[in-house]
């Protein structure tokens, strides 16, 4: 075995070069078009289908990658409708401030009598339909 050379080391360490190509590589020569395609509000999915048709294959998922990372576009997530609470009145006086809220009503506590026109006192959780024995009908 040869004993450990310093220089051989650097020499190698200089030369070296990563495996893995470099990200977006194949998209930086199209870097201009996808931007000017991007200013005429083009959607990701009408650039890949362009450039594939003019022999740069690639997905809409790495032209979106591409103008986040490399265009700098801002990325906005997707909103979600928000729930619709039922509106609750909120009277505090000083003398209420202190004591504890009441309680709400148990799921084994039908709060609207049983008949379900007062929804918004209900409990949250799942609605169990009520079940009524019914005599079968006669013909």
């Amino acid at each position: 075995m040869t004993s450990f050379d310093p220089a051989s080391v650097r020499q190698a360490v200089a030369e070296f070069t990563p495996r893995r190509p470099e990200k977006f590589q194949d998209l930086m020569p199209a870097k201009d078009v996808i931007a000017e395609l991007r200013q005429k509000r083009a959607s990701y999915r009408a650039i890949s289908e362009l450039l594939t048709q003019h022999c740069l294959p690639t997905s809409k998922t790495a032209v979106a990658v591409f103008c986040h990372e490399v265009l700098g576009e801002i990325v906005h997530p997707r909103r979600r409708p928000g729930r619709k609470r039922p509106v609750v009145p909120t009277a505090v006086s000083p003398a209420s401030a202190s004591e504890p809220p009441p309680a709400e009503p148990t799921p084994a506590e039908p709060a609207s009598g049983g008949n379900g026109e007062d929804t918004q006192t209900r409990s949250r959780g799942p609605r169990i339909a009520q079940v009524r024995m019914l005599k079968p009908q006669t013909t």
